[in-house]
């Protein structure tokens, strides 16, 4: 069986202000953030692992390297890469939903419809499917235990994928630093072990 921890970044500028955090708003963490992964990092024994994949976004990359403590070469994977909003990226959320009320939901995440509005947004399928992709070439590990440094969307990707939920809006976004685990069984078959947690991993 493959065990992949999907970690979600440290806090960015971005996020603590506020601002639509895509793959076209490439910041470092910032202090908070460091904070956030030193945390996780005293709850996880990077030993333990045999592999690190990341995005290549500057804010998960950083993150990888601060939990893995040169223990492994972190891999980076396109694939994993946060949603690109197009037009939207790096604007106020507030600023944005006000305009357009209806490309968000009552917990204020972008809907799938934003793309009517945002320019160059990157539709939801088109995640959903490099995650999948991703999740088809981790199955073929053998009983490997992997960390895999990615952003918010697209950790609530990772979990629609292998829930099979209808909408991803019923998935909530996990916190900075949070880890999200996943089984893959030697079938195949997809577990979603647990989502955004803190600790205890």
């Amino acid at each position: 069986m493959v065990e992949l921890y999907i970690v979600r970044h440290g806090e960015t500028d971005t996020n603590y202000t506020g601002k639509i955090n895509g793959s076209a708003t490439d910041l470092p963490l910032n202090e908070t953030g460091k904070k956030q992964v030193e945390y996780l990092k005293k709850h996880i024994n990077i030993n333990d692992f045999d592999e690190i994949y990341a995005s290549p976004l500057k804010r998960a990359l950083e993150t990888a390297e601060i939990l893995n403590q040169g223990v492994h070469s972190v891999k980076t994977d396109s694939r994993l890469r946060e949603i690109n909003y197009g037009s939207w990226d790096g604007l106020s959320a507030a600023e944005v939903k006000a305009q357009h009320p209806d490309g968000f939901d009552e917990n204020g995440y972008i809907t799938e419809n934003y793309t009517q509005y945002a320019k160059d947004g990157e539709p939801y399928e088109s995640v959903f499917d490099r995650v999948q992709s991703f999740i088809n070439d981790m199955s073929k590990k053998d009983n490997e235990k992997i960390m895999v440094v990615c952003h918010g969307f697209v950790t609530r990707s990772f979990a629609k994928v292998v829930t099979k939920v209808p909408d991803i809006v019923d998935i909530m976004e996990p916190q900075n630093a949070s880890v999200t685990k996943i089984k893959i069984s030697d079938s195949g078959h997809l577990y979603l072990a647990y989502l955004n947690r803190l600790d205890n991993i």
